[in-house]
């Protein structure tokens, strides 16, 4: 119930930031128009679940295969006008929320979850006056109503709790019938898990494809000739402050067993950016991290029961220093990185590598908050990364 409440609250926090924009436009706009233009969108689509674990191969209460899954949609997006600053700095982004109906092959064993989730998305290239695009969109938000791993009812199963984050990455096509109306393909990738959070976290991936049909009521310009905001490269320097929590398992007689109870995670970076366009940028990071359940198996403590017990490791043995390489997509709003670092510094169980997944969402000027996931070695969940931070010298 912990996760599910964190989780929920996470997401009411990213949608609320939806207020401002309208204000921005607003106050941006050099056109004498105040409103920006706003669309909705249903869609569906068709994926498939690779056999990643033997739960989905057929090793679950229904002894049945899960290989395919559906999913529909409902979402509300807008555009900022076309004079204003956020949209010379990325001429065609829009961004909103959504409502996601999945269903699995076998249902009955995961479940119908519901997604709600925020989105961004953008056309890169144009072509016939503007009418055909071809672009990007992400989904970020929470799922709920999943069928989860229970010890006695439902053992097999690898999903660890009722709510789990959604991501959701996709290449998207669109061609224009008319200001009005709009079609879309997208080929896209979903994740669905619980940040490790709760154990099991071994997640659920699609791999599939959507359709979907939009209306503009007010029309939406058609062009592929924008005038967009002069750029010139800089220097930027992001400081920030997480924390999370994480679970464990320890390898007990030849058998990963989970250990009790959350540990604690906190961290601080300082990253040195490259903005070599007003839409990308790149650089290295300085990461410190205290992990509560860091080095435990160097602490056993005795125990008559026959289960794993630890005392708590000095402070100094749950810290770990890592160098890392980032890179950013920057839009209006928000901020989508990956990481890939090493940890130089730290206990001997600490010193390997780490992959991060992040995005930052900015709410007043250069103050951003950031929601991230960290892995080890490319297939070992690790920790979230929910925190505060400030990008300095950014020029926008």
């Amino acid at each position: 119930m912990k996760g599910k409440k964190i989780l929920s609250r996470l997401l009411l926090v990213v949608a609320a930031l939806w207020v401002w924009p309208f204000e921005i436009a607003a106050e941006d706009d050099t056109s004498g128009k105040s409103r920006f233009t706003s669309r909705f969108s249903i869609e569906a689509g068709g994926a498939y679940v690779p056999g990643t674990s033997d739960f989905f191969r057929g090793q679950n209460n229904r002894a049945a295969c899960i290989d395919a899954s559906f999913s529909g949609h409902l979402k509300y997006s807008f555009t900022f006008p076309e004079k204003s600053e956020q949209w010379r700095e990325c001429p065609g982004a829009y961004q909103g929320v959504g409502l996601g109906m999945f269903g699995f092959a076998k249902g009955d064993v995961l479940g119908t979850p519901v997604a709600l989730y925020v989105f961004q998305g953008a056309p890169f290239l144009r072509m016939l006056g503007g009418r055909f695009t071809v672009g990007y969109e992400w989904n970020f938000g929470a799922s709920f109503g999943w069928k989860h791993h229970d010890p006695e009812t439902d053992p097999y199963n690898i999903v660890g709790t009722s709510t789990n984050a959604y991501i959701n990455l996709g290449l998207r096509f669109g061609y224009r019938l008319s200001p009005q109306w709009g079609l879309s393909l997208a080929l896209e990738g979903s994740h669905f898990s619980n940040g490790n959070t709760t154990l099991p976290n071994s997640g659920v991936n699609t791999v599939g494809f959507r359709f979907g049909v939009t209306y503009t009521p007010g029309g939406e310009p058609v062009s592929d000739k924008w005038t967009l905001l002069p750029w010139t490269p800089r220097f930027s320097y992001d400081l920030m402050a997480y924390g999370g929590w994480r679970r464990r398992t320890y390898n007990f007689n030849g058998i990963e067993e989970p250990l009790p109870g959350k540990f604690g995670v906190a961290g601080l970076t300082f990253a040195p950016m490259y903005d070599f366009h007003r839409m990308f940028r790149a650089g290295v990071g300085l990461d410190l991290q205290y992990d509560e359940s860091a080095a435990l198996e160097k602490y056993p403590a005795d125990d008559t029961y026959g289960d794993p017990l630890f005392y708590r490791p000095p402070f100094i043995k749950s810290v770990a220093a890592g160098l890392s390489a980032r890179a950013e997509l920057v839009m209006p709003i928000f901020s989508v990185g990956v990481g890939l670092g090493y940890n130089v510094l730290g206990s001997v169980g600490s010193k390997r590598f780490y992959q991060m997944l992040t995005l930052k969402t900015y709410i007043a000027g250069d103050l951003f908050l950031n929601v991230g996931y960290k892995l080890h070695d490319f297939k070992t969940p690790s920790n979230l990364m929910l925190g505060l931070g400030y990008r300095f010298h950014s020029g926008r």
